[in-house]
């Protein structure tokens, strides 16, 4: 009986499925294949790689249609001879199709016809798109070319009249950015001027270090009245820390809204920092703002530190540097200590770039944002006093690529560009960087400026290297 049952059940259920097939609409569901072009794909002959179309189909009638392919100055495209495949919509068909090689020395007509025999027409163009980046070395000078009298130069900032220089405890040499010839001196705002940086606005900002109790002062220089302002003045006598000054930065526009003022000293593991509004101190000179920088595990040796932005809630980017003697024999051991760049937010949220990607000790650093893209520039050194030093230029829009090593696929996408090495003797680790952006016609060029403090005028030298930006 059972058996019956399910019998009768199975007979039920094929006949229901015959009686749900037995009268399809064919119709229903059905979809036009009537936009005809759907991609379009062009290829360089020898090489493997695919350039697609900045927008994908379908595409409006008489629309042109643009792909982005590389080119170089050292290997420029050439329009004439290249390949191009078209994506189409099933049942259309180009009119004259591609076949081999095509000059698309100018656009490109194309006719696509779609499954009711209509017809679609489109341009293509190719656009020789040079890489998002390119970097090259503008000039290389030392303190004796550049006619800086002592060795000792140790902040650098760029700003529209030039290169400006600070000699510690000396003058401030400006030199035309793009030569490096010498444009005019600025007598320093006082003794025992370090650091030198350029506000949101384009000021020259200058920085005193701490030492023989001179206290943390900071100017800017005022180009119509051809004078220093005091911004900030914090004695040793209200507590100011021994050398602070070492290393400063600013951020907004310290005449005008809202700017900042950091500050940072060897020997410890704290940021001081002070607020502005209009060029006046909300923070008290004598009761700066700190932060215990716990991540770094104990005091360092040499710390640089920037803002990312004016937001109460920004990030910021720090680097520190704690040496081991045990990494004497191998700078490079998995473990080693040395520099570390870090990026933390206020809820102290830490990425950490991976230390095989720079030198053990990282002199100074400068963040910079162009069209959205983030960047980061060093200035790098080995682990002894006559290591060899050079730039590296990173990009770090995509926080995640920070992880990567040298070793790593992709590894190129990250770490843009290493400049020239140089072997100076810097006992006292100083060095410096600095960045100027210039909108041009096709996109930007980035002035990046470093100096390294050798034995003596001749190894302490500044390099101007320039990066080509090309949005892409």
């Amino acid at each position: 009986m059972k058996l019956l049952n399910k019998l009768t059940i199975l007979a039920c259920l094929f006949i229901g499925a015959l009686a749900s097939c037995e009268s399809p609409d064919l119709a229903e569901g059905r979809t036009d294949q009537v936009n005809g072009l759907l991609n379009v794909t062009i290829k360089i002959p020898g090489n493997p790689a695919e350039y697609s179309a900045t927008k994908k189909g379908p595409y409006e009638e008489n629309e042109e249609i643009t792909v982005k392919v590389p080119t170089t100055d050292d290997a420029p495209l050439d329009l004439t001879r290249l390949m191009c495949t078209v994506s189409l919509e099933h049942n259309c068909y180009m009119e004259n199709p591609f076949k081999g090689e095509t000059d698309f020395t100018n656009p490109v007509f194309v006719t696509v016809i779609d499954v009711n025999g209509n017809k679609h027409h489109n341009t293509i163009r190719i656009l020789p798109t040079p890489p998002k980046t390119r970097f090259s070395k503008l000039w290389d000078k030392n303190a004796v070319e550049l006619n800086i009298v002592s060795r000792n130069i140790t902040g650098l900032a760029i700003n529209a009249q030039g290169l400006n220089v600070q000699e510690y405890d000396g003058k401030i040499y400006r030199y035309d950015m793009k030569t490096g010839s010498s444009v005019t001196t600025i007598e320093a705002a006082r003794s025992f001027m370090m650091k030198a940086d350029t506000d949101d606005a384009g000021h020259l900002v200058t920085a005193r270090d701490n030492t023989y109790g001179a206290g943390f002062m900071v100017y800017y220089y005022d180009e119509t009245k051809k004078e220093h302002i005091l911004l900030l003045d914090y004695t040793a006598g209200d507590g100011c820390p021994d050398d602070l000054g070492y290393e400063f930065s600013v951020i907004g526009d310290v005449t005008s809204g809202k700017a900042f003022i950091y500050g940072m000293a060897p020997g410890m593991m704290t940021i001081y920092y002070w607020e502005l509004q209009d060029g006046e101190l909300v923070t008290p000179a004598n009761q700066p703002n700190t932060l215990r920088y716990g991540p770094a595990g104990g005091n360092w040796d040499r710390a640089q530190v920037q803002r990312a932005s004016l937001d109460d809630d920004s990030d910021h980017y720090l680097s520190f540097y704690s040496p081991s003697t045990a990494d004497e024999d191998d700078e490079t051991q998995e473990g080693k200590k040395g520099s570390r760049f870090h990026i933390f937010s206020p809820y102290m949220e830490v990425t950490e770039m991976n230390p095989q990607s720079h030198a053990y000790k990282i002199l100074d650093f400068k963040v910079f944002t162009v069209n959205n893209d983030v960047f980061v520039a060093f200035i790098e050194q080995g682990y002894t006093a006559w290591a060899n030093a050079r730039v590296k230029v990173f990009e770090i829009t995509k926080r995640s690529m920070m992880e990567l090593s040298p070793e790593d696929d992709g590894y190129d996408k990250f770490c843009l560009f290493s400049g020239d090495e140089i072997a100076p003797t810097n006992y006292n680790r100083w060095g410096d960087i600095a960045v100027y952006k210039e909108a041009t016609s096709t996109g930007y060029d980035i002035y990046i400026a470093s100096t390294i403090v050798g034995y003596d005028t001749n190894e302490s030298r500044i390099r101007m290297y320039k990066m080509n930006y090309y949005p892409q």
